[in-house]
């Protein structure tokens, strides 16, 4: 049998009612306790690593968790990591891109019910990330609700549903059938030797544009000393132009004058950016800014923030954003 590693770090799943309402208080121990079916496929450990909200997490927190999968590569087969549903969708990201082609399965997940509650789809869903751990599916994922989502793909869209996480601009990596795993997609898989990257430039900003904003604001974060902006601008990617009197290229120039990766996203979830399409993106782009391809917000956050220790280089950072 495959040996797993559950690291936990609170979230809803382990929470429990308190004075100010939820907050996580249930051990690793108890909820496996809570699912003895996992000892017909696995044998199993645990490590508290934090029992934390996931909206009190910090970048840290995520080298936390990768360091403690790297430590333990060795000794297990693969790993699941209890999390809140909040920011997982950016834990799934950062830990994607922090463990290089990681060559063990790391499946994150979590609840929309506390796991106690009758009603709780925790059960489910650890069922799921163990089975996906014991599977012989390396790199980073997400399983929630039956479905297996690549760790960069990964957002969240309800704050209830079941259904709470979908898989962006790509298909589920895999589903839940009955008692197994089916694997639909290939593409995330590890391409090279595993490498952990311990280091973090949280000097990472977003920056969602609305209508009538004063480009001073970029600007002023220009001279904070971010090392990236990322612009959330609006359908393909465009910024208002010299036809408003709200025109942003200016500030971009500035920004990328001062050698700050600045980077144009979308407020839209699918089909990603493309800045060559209309005047208010071609124009974004003659002004320095690099496109933020079809990857989420939290994924292009993650990604940046392991690039900018490695590089400051405009034209190597468009490359990369433009790969898994």
């Amino acid at each position: 049998m495959k040996k797993i590693c559950l690291l936990a770090t609170g979230g809803t799943i382990a929470s429990e009612s308190g004075a100010n309402g939820l907050h996580p208080q249930v051990t690793a121990k108890h909820m496996l306790r809570m699912l003895p079916e996992l000892k017909e496929f696995c044998c199993l450990e645990y490590q508290e690593l934090m029992s934390l909200d996931s909206s009190n997490l910090l970048p840290e927190h995520w080298q936390r968790m990768a360091g403690a999968v790297a430590e333990l590569r060795q000794q297990f087969d693969g790993f699941v990591i209890s999390h809140g549903t909040d920011t997982m969708a950016y834990t799934a990201s950062a830990l994607y891109y922090i463990l290089e082609n990681i060559d063990r399965p790391v499946i994150l997940t979590g609840a929309q019910i506390p796991i106690e509650d009758p009603r709780t789809d925790g059960k489910r869903n650890l069922l799921t990330a163990f089975r996906a751990a014991a599977s012989e599916r390396a790199g980073v994922y997400l399983a929630f609700d039956g479905r297996i989502i690549a760790g960069n793909r990964v957002k969240k869209l309800y704050t209830e549903s079941f259904s709470a996480f979908l898989s962006i601009n790509v298909k589920p990596a895999g589903y839940m059938s009955g008692s197994r795993i089916s694997w639909t997609a290939t593409e995330h898989q590890a391409k090279g030797v595993f490498q952990l990257h311990d280091t973090l430039d949280t000097k990472v900003f977003v920056l969602k544009l609305l209508p009538g904003m004063d480009p001073e604001i970029l600007t002023a974060l220009a001279d904070r000393g971010y090392h990236a902006i990322i612009i959330e601008g609006y359908g393909s990617g465009g910024v208002p132009t010299a036809d408003s009197p709200k025109n942003f290229l200016p500030a971009i120039e500035y920004a990328v004058k001062k050698g700050i990766i600045s980077v144009c996203t979308t407020q839209c979830i699918y089909d990603g950016v493309h800045l060559d399409r209309y005047e208010v993106g071609v124009l974004a782009e003659k002004a320095g800014a690099i496109s933020g391809g079809n990857l989420t917000i939290e994924a292009l956050v993650a990604k940046l923030m392991v690039l900018l220790v490695e590089t400051r280089e405009r034209e190597d950072i468009q490359k990369a954003l433009l790969e898994e």
